[in-house]
């Protein structure tokens, strides 16, 4: 028994819960938690798990919605028809006057004579006339039942015109048939006259257009039978054109400017048998109305003509003994059957017909037209399905039936050829059929005519070649189509089949095929789901949703996610009939009737999630519905499987549930479930903690909405809930968000951080208060820190536990309570202290978001009361004279870089008592804020990248402000055209991670209204109670006023409103102080005021007699109190809007069921992977063989000089492409060719102004490289397309360090990167090693390096990866397994055999086991790790010390570089081999000439304060070659190499073909 088919699924490559493989393409199952699949990898051999590759997700590549299906503008005209017009009445005018011929027409002899398959000469005139009229109406009513048809014989002038009225008048608006039979009557006139008869039968009277026009009205469709119909349509279009015209001029007469009332005459619909200069084929074998028999009886009128037309019949080819032979013209009119039974051989026919019909119409005509006429009425649309068969049999008689709409010939469309054949297999059992039929009905047997019928096999021959197509040309553009102009897409070829296939989902024996194939078809793009949905497939898969085939759930689950992904809209008709049940089941946690028994299940039940959040987004009943149904609890019970799409789905249908849904947070707060949730914050898939805390953002006020969507702005926290007390909902708004914070604040993703400021930004907006008491805490505590660094005498006591004492004093509350209000306030401080470190997040949107949230918070600061507290910080800020007595801290500038794509630009200012010449350079610091800084190595160390001071300067920008070019506020231009040094820079373009749907990026949103062209007022340099300006005048600030005021930007927003109004802050300053307790306590009262009309609104009483709340909770002017908000902030910033769920819905946007290009074998990828993993395989193994060679024999040939322009700090090799990354003193990367010695790219890093580059590390060498950096400041940098001039652009980016402890030398961020198991070893200034796994995107653990001084180098075990070893600045090594958990098992070996700082350390590769070390006082030694108590060799130490050492990975080979000091005129480098470490060997000694301004470069470089690492002499991977750092103005890089045997590789190119022969030689 053959199995029945199934769906081929493939999931999502670039997910987390499967790290994918660039080659070979390691099968991974589909439904396996990738902690099994690193568990098979570590068993595998190295070279596999080494292939692995890291940041190489779509969410990395920064792809949103596919640009060629963005541009597909079959995507865009939507699918739904507008207005569907009914036809309900059709009058069927037939003037034959049997027994008199017209004068114009000579009929031939013999001639056609049936009309409606009767001949009238067998009847009376009157009988036979009558049984026309009932044949015909019986005709009509095979195409649509339910219209009202009425024959109208040989009618009169009058009776036409009352019956076309009355049609009319009872149709209304809707559409009217009007059926034309002038067979015996003379034919139209030139101007389009058409005949009727007198009351008396004796004068033939014309009837214009025009007043046909006037009697019918419009909509209403004409079918014409008779010759010369042309005329009529050539002269109807210009009546229809003047009334048209005419009904215009009323309207506008009558002052209507709308249009017309109804629908215009010149969208009438015609169909006529012949042009105006033809007349009917005669033919005695025809009928008479051969249009009106085709139009209305087509199978009959097909197989007649089939059988007439049949060649071999024709010429006599058929066998006697073929039943063939047999088949009549009478015989096909008693073909068994019902039309309306699909089993019977008519009605077998008449589906083919119409599958065929409605192929060659969708085929040949344009859409629109296809949809007007196929797809609004069953009567028209079977009119014009049948004018196809009349257009190809009527050509055969040299008769040309024409239309209105115009449509083109279809007449020899190759698909007729399919008909042919079916009509042929069928026409083949005719005789045998009628035989049983006739034995039948004598007695003489008893079989069932039909049961020996053999179906025919056109819907499974088109079935399969819909399937070849889709193997074949599915995926492949139509390239054989002419591009008009640059940036049209490629058309696509449609497959031939697609209405077809649709006519096969009415056969239950082939439906579930169809609806595979249809699947299959939909998952290539939203071009075939939207193909699929005018071709009009909906009505199909809604009625199917009632079925309860099991076997049909996958296919229609996964039909559904992808229409649903297209057009939301179709949330309405899920609600309908309660189809979405059909999803609830599935989803549902506890076998139910139907649910599913299939492998991938969890698929389906994550596609069942997305549909259900698609049927709840902003959409009211649907969430209703579905929290009637328990989708809550089953979504919340899938959170405990391990399959991440899954989950994320639960989660976000989750967050649509209760998206501004009281009743849907309520049951989520009652039923105590938040530890659930909370739990998947730590998942190891991004996507879920991302989709997590996109669920808490709708709870806490999110807005569900896509982000440029205007109508629903969010807010309202959790809502109205009463079952709740006032402080139990602050607590879990508070806690939920402190909560979300502590999980994720240091997440490496982005994409997750980014959510983060959106959760955070709804707290913000709903306790305001609570925040602005948090940041003038924060603040005071940072201004104290900052006066007691910079020397200066504090006297006064602490201001914040001053106030916070007396707030706590208040005897009308418990202690209890004032204890809880400590507390909450320590959390919001916390929140605001982690929305600092987020504004300066290395990735822009991160920081653009938070920018946001914060300038929020500080915009409220300043126009709070806090500004009158005697002796705050805030108050003395905006009243210094002197710019110098201001704190100063990191500042980051927002530049318009942000809108090209741009990084973030960010400089520093510094303590004036800091000395410009051994200056240290800004690490991070952690939010403690109480750690002082080193003072004795002479620097000041900036504590935070992100301070209260720095975002009140940075707001200026924001506001409205201009900053003078001299102003010390204002920015160097950071355009690397301006650098002389930056001259062929490549402009950086930041990652463009599609969460933010459209095409459009989340960015910075001022706190003030119109901030683009609101004036901004800046007081005279006098006290601020002074101030008398105004918005119409325009201040020229002194200098001393710059001085002050910086601080005050956010303050000058409010011009006369707040400095000539009598508002409390202008009259208080420097005379109406109030105590920072009471606005502590008026902020605080005021969010539980604003509180309390959130739940009013949701209360049945819903009353605000006063109006005090009417201003969306903001007190009025006159109220304003201690509790006082800014006035004219905007309310509506917050909370921001997240794009991650329209990112997550792109998923079902995309083909899942087909294999990557990487993964398919003989495609251009595929190969060239497989190519470079040869070449690989072929260069290792030809250094593994070249290592002995080159550990003993010389190094001294030059491999050529690179002119880098500037000081080269780091180097790295690629392992086999002939790249070579070189970076600068700052933050500059070169990319050069070392072959051709040609320099490929040069970019900005983006670090901060101060900060260097620490570290460089190529990774996912095997396939699709990319590039990390780290910077001093503590960032991680991955960068794709490295090589590729103004193509370069992050993967991710994010924070690895937080905490420094302060050193007398920093060595700066070191790290580690191991390919196999994708960790990241990251060290420094710290007391830990911080490890950072790439494959889940966080970090792991801390490792804490007990030893007493900053670590200095850090190696890795490569490959392994189980154990690194580092140095450190006290001149002790030790060896770190990651494996231990306890901190005391960590340390493996400790060796203090050096004296001073560690320069480098190396772990040889293999199982050599050996271990390089060496320390600044030159001594190098080499050591078994297993016998750490004596080194297997000693460099000794000399007296020119060591500036770097460097080890090959390979080969025993060992080079190092002696320090430089001020009189040095020269550099030795040194190369050392020690295969035989009791016997080493000097391979080379070379003297590197220095400029004599050397040591500019060393000194510029020791103002950041950082070590120069062994970065600046380093090995190939690979190759037996060394590239060392020069010290002259051109930043020289020399390479040397030794000659060893070896073949040369040939490259990508060179393979195909684009190469000469010679290349290979």
């Amino acid at each position: 028994m053959a199995e029945p088919p199934s769906l081929p699924y493939a999931r999502d490559e670039g997910s987390t819960s499967q790290p994918h493989s660039a080659y070979p393409a390691y099968p991974p199952e589909a439904y396996e938690h990738h902690e099994g699949f690193l568990d098979e990898i570590e068993e595998e051999h190295i070279e596999i798990a080494a292939a692995l590759q890291y940041w190489a997700a779509k969410r990395h590549r920064g792809k949103g919605k596919g640009k060629e299906d963005e541009d597909d503008s079959s995507t865009k005209t939507p699918w739904r028809l507008r207005s569907k017009l009914k036809t309900v009445t059709a009058g069927l005018f037939i003037c034959l006057n049997i027994g008199v011929d017209p004068p114009d027409i000579v009929k031939t002899n013999p001639c056609a004579k049936t009309e409606c398959w009767i001949d009238p000469t067998q009847l009376p005139s009157n009988k036979a006339i009558e049984a026309i009229g009932r044949n015909l109406h019986q005709q009509f009513e095979t195409l649509n039942p339910k219209v009202k048809y009425k024959p109208f014989l040989d009618p009169s002038i009058e009776e036409t015109k009352k019956q076309c009225v009355n049609m009319r008048r009872s149709a209304k608006d809707e559409r009217v048939v009007f059926y034309y039979n002038g067979h015996g009557v003379p034919k139209p006139t030139p101007s389009g006259e058409i005949w009727v008869f007198n009351k008396n039968y004796t004068q033939y009277i014309p009837v214009s257009l025009y007043d046909l026009q006037e009697w019918l009205g419009s909509p209403c469709i004409y079918v014409w039978e008779c010759s010369g119909a042309g005329n009529i349509l050539n002269n109807f279009a210009k009546s229809a054109e003047r009334r048209d015209n005419e009904a215009r001029a009323a309207q506008a007469q009558a002052g209507h400017t709308e249009g017309l009332p109804g629908s215009p005459y010149s969208e009438a619909l015609h169909l006529a048998a012949c042009q105006a200069n033809q007349i009917l084929p005669m033919s005695p074998d025809l009928p008479a109305d051969l249009f009106t028999c085709c139009l209305t009886s087509p199978i009959e009128t097909a197989l007649r003509h089939f059988v007439l037309q049949d060649p071999l019949r024709r010429n006599g080819g058929l066998n006697p003994n073929d039943p063939r032979s047999r088949i009549t013209v009478d015989m096909v009119m008693r073909i068994p059957g019902d039309l309306k039974d699909r089993r019977t051989p008519l009605g077998e026919l008449s589906w083919i017909f119409t599958a065929v019909t409605d192929t060659i119409a969708w085929l040949s005509f344009p859409r629109d037209v296809f949809n007007r006429l196929f797809r609004q009425d069953l009567l028209v649309a079977g009119l014009f399905r049948n004018f196809l068969l009349a257009q190809r049999i009527m050509s055969s008689y040299h008769c040309t039936p024409t239309s209105i709409p115009e449509i083109p010939s279809a007449h020899n469309h190759p698909l007729w050829h399919s008909w042919d054949l079916a009509v042929d297999a069928c026409l083949a059992q005719l005789p045998e059929l009628l035989d049983l039929e006739a034995a039948r009905e004598s007695g003489q047997s008893n079989i069932p005519p039909l049961s020996v019928y053999r179906p025919s096999t056109f819907f499974a021959q088109h079935l399969q070649a819909f399937e070849v197509w889709l193997q074949h040309g599915g995926s492949v553009p139509n390239r054989l189509a002419p591009r008009p102009k640059k940036g049209v897409p490629i058309t696509r070829s449609p497959p031939e089949q697609l209405p077809i296939v649709l006519q096969v989902l009415l056969s239950q024996s082939h439906r579930l095929r169809a609806l595979i194939l249809i699947s299959r078809f939909v998952d290539l793009g939203p071009w075939a789901v939207h193909l699929s949905l005018s071709i009009g497939i909906f009505p199909y898969v809604q009625k199917l949703l009632a079925s309860p085939a099991v076997e049909l759930k996958p296919v229609l689950i996964y039909i559904w996610a992808r229409i649903l992904a297209i057009d939301r809209t179709c949330q309405v008709d899920l609600l309908r009939d309660s189809g979405f049940t059909y999803f609830t089941q599935i989803l549902a946690p506890y076998p139910q009737a139907g649910s599913l028994v299939i492998p991938n299940a969890n698929e389906h039940r994550a596609m069942s999630a997305f549909i259900l959040s698609i049927l709840c987004r902003n959409f009211k009943p649907g969430q209703t519905a579905c929290l009637g149904v328990q989708v809550f609890d089953s979504c919340v019970a899938r959170l405990g499987e391990d399959d991440w799409l899954l989950k994320t789905w639960s989660l976000l249908c989750i967050a649509q549930l209760w998206a501004d849904y009281d009743e849907a947070k309520a049951l989520f707060l009652q039923s105590q479930r938040q530890n659930e949730l909370l739990g998947a914050l730590r998942s190891t898939a991004v996507e879920v903690r991302a989709a997590a805390l996109y669920a808490f953002g709708t709870l806490l006020g999110a807005s569900s909405a896509p982000i440029e969507s205007e109508s629903i702005k969010g807010g309202g926290g959790t809502g109205a809930q009463l079952g709740l007390s006032d402080v139990q909902q602050l607590e879990i708004e508070a806690g939920l968000a402190f909560a979300c914070m502590m999980s994720v604040k240091e997440d490496a993703s982005p994409m997750v951080r980014k959510e983060l400021v959106v959760v955070i930004s709804c707290v913000v907006r709903e306790w305001r208060g609570w925040l602005v008491c948090a940041a003038w805490a924060y603040y005071e505590q940072e201004s104290a820190l900052s006066k007691a660094e910079l020397g200066q005498d504090i006297t006064k006591d602490d201001i914040v536990s001053e106030a916070l004492n007396e707030w706590t004093s208040n005897p009308e509350k418990q202690p209890h309570e004032h204890q809880h209000n400590l507390t909450l306030l320590s959390s919001f401080k916390v929140l605001f202290e982690t929305l600092l470190d987020l504004s300066v997040d290395p990735h822009t949107e991160v920081a653009l978001m938070a920018s946001t949230v914060v300038d929020y918070i500080i915009a409220l600061l300043v126009d709070s009361a806090f500004t009158r507290v005697k002796g705050s910080a805030i108050r003395e800020l905006l009243l210094k004279k002197k710019q110098q007595q201001r704190p100063k801290a990191l500042s980051r500038q927002v530049s318009t870089a942000f809108s090209d794509g741009g990084g973030i630009r960010q400089s520093n200012g510094l303590h004036p008592n800091t000395s410009s010449n051994n200056q240290t350079p800004p690490p991070m610091q952690r939010s403690n804020t109480n750690q002082s800084i080193n003072s004795n190595s002479g620097s000041g160390t900036l504590k935070r990248n992100g301070s209260v001071a720095n975002a009140l300067r940075s707001l200026a920008s924001m506001t409205g402000l201009v900053v003078p070019p001299d102003s010390p506020d204002s920015v160097k231009s950071n355009n690397p055209d301006s650098d002389g040094n930056l001259q062929n820079a490549n402009k950086i373009t930041q990652p463009k991670i599609p969460i933010s749907t459209g095409g459009q990026n989340i960015g910075y949103k001022s706190p003030y209204p119109d901030s683009n062209t609101h004036e901004r007022i800046l007081p005279d340099s006098q006290d601020l109670s002074n101030s008398q300006s105004s918005i119409g005048s325009k201040k020229t600030l002194t200098d001393n006023s710059r001085a002050n005021l910086g601080m005050l930007r956010s303050k000058s927003a409010y011009g006369s409103a707040t400095l000539n109004s009598s508002s409390l802050l202008s009259q208080s300053v420097g005379n109406n102080n109030v105590k920072a307790s009471l606005v502590l306590q008026s902020l605080t009262e005021e969010d539980m005021e604003r509180l309390h009309f959130r739940r009013s609104k949701g209360s049945e009483i819903n009353t605000d007699l006063d109006g005090k709340f009417g201003n969306n909770g903001l007190p009025r002017l006159n109220e304003l109190n201690l509790g006082m908000v800014a006035k004219e902030v905007k309310d509506d910033v917050l909370p921001l809007k997240s794009g991650f769920f329209d990112w997550a819905m792109e998923y079902f946007r995309e083909p899942q069921m087909k294999a990557p290009d990487a993964d398919e074998p003989g495609s251009t990828t595929y190969n060239e992977q497989a190519w470079k993993h040869l070449r690989n395989e072929q260069m290792v193994e030809t250094s593994r063989a070249a290592e002995g060679y080159a550990a003993t024999h010389v190094w001294n040939v030059d491999a050529g000089t690179l002119q880098n322009d500037s000081w080269p700090l780091q180097m790295a090799f690629h392992s086999y492409d002939p790249v070579m990354a070189v970076t600068d003193d700052t933050d500059n990367v070169c990319i050069w060719d070392w072959q051709s010695r040609r320099r490929l790219n040069k970019f900005s890093n983006q670090n901060i102004a101060g900060s260097s580059i620490s570290s460089v590390h190529f990774i996912n060498e095997m396939a699709s490289s990319l590039m990390l950096t780290a910077s001093t400041e503590g960032s991680i940098r991955i960068f794709r397309d490295y090589d590729i001039p103004n193509e370069t652009a992050l993967a991710s980016t994010f924070r690895a360090v937080s905490e420094i402890h302060p050193v007398g030398h920093t060595s700066g961020v070191l790290t580690a990167w191991e390919q196999q198991k994708g960790h990241l070893l990251v060290g420094g200034d710290m007391k830990v090693v911080r490890l950072w796994d790439a494959t889940v995107e966080r970090h792991l653990r801390d490792i804490a390096t007990q030893a007493g001084a900053n670590l200095t180098a850090i190696a890795s075990d490569e490959p392994e990866g189980n154990v690194f070893v580092a140095g450190f600045g006290d001149g002790v090594v030790r060896l770190f397994d990651k494996r231990a958990e306890d901190a005391g098992e960590v340390v493996l070996r400790t060796w203090r055999q050096h004296k001073i700082w560690i320069q480098s350390v190396h772990l040889q590769r293999g199982s050599m086991r050996e271990l390089v070390t060496g320390s600044m006082d030159g001594e190098v030694r080499v050591w078994d790790v297993r016998k750490p108590d004596e080194p297997l060799y000693t460099i000794p130490r000399r007296d020119d010390g060591l500036m770097a050492l460097a080890v090959h990975t390979g080969a025993s080979v060992l080079a190092r570089t002696t320090a430089l000091t001020s009189h040095s005129n020269k550099q030795e480098l040194e190369i050392t081999g020690f295969s035989d470490p009791i016997h080493p060997i000097r391979l080379a000694k070379m003297n590197i000439p220095l400029s004599p301004t050397y040591n500019n470069p060393i000194n510029s470089h020791r103002i950041n304060g950082f070590m120069p690492s062994a970065a600046s002499l380093v090995f190939h991977p690979v190759e037996m070659m060394i590239a060392a750092g020069g010290f002259d103005n051109s930043g020289t890089v020399k390479l040397f190499k030794c000659p060893t045997p070896k073949q040369a590789v040939a490259t990508w190119e060179q393979m195909n073909g684009n190469a000469s022969a010679s290349a290979f030689t």
